[in-house]
């Protein structure tokens, strides 16, 4: 996951030219590429000025069903099933049964799913 700062030209230009520097030192701080004091404030002023963080990660689409189902349909083919009725978790990989939890914790869930992602 990549993270970042958004912004406009104009919040770019003022940034530039409140600090002095060149378009390069203003990238490397909003794409977080420099941790300096100066890159801090450089991110600080900007949020201010009504940028925005934004991140950047693998799509998966989600699909909450009325039947309490929730399915993610992973890039590889995969396809992650719970049920929020019953607590169960299930991953299938080309229709067949790879991976069962019993009422996953939340925090195991990210695991689940790069467990589910590498399947070949």
């Amino acid at each position: 996951m990549k993270r970042f700062i958004s912004t406009t030209v104009e919040q770019r230009e003022f940034i530039k030219k409140t600090f002095g520097v060149k378009d390069r030192i203003v990238f490397g701080a909003l794409s977080y590429e420099k941790d300096s004091d100066l890159a801090k404030r450089i991110r600080k002023l900007a949020l201010e000025r009504g940028a925005v963080k934004m991140v950047t990660s693998k799509e998966i689409e989600t699909i909450h069903d009325a039947d309490g189902v929730m399915t993610q349909l992973l890039p590889n083919g995969a396809v992650i099933q719970a049920d929020k009725l019953s607590g169960i978790l299930t991953v299938y990989f080309k229709g067949v049964p790879m991976i069962t939890v019993d009422n996953p914790r939340l925090s195991e869930i990210p695991a689940i799913q790069r467990s589910a992602l590498v399947l070949k």
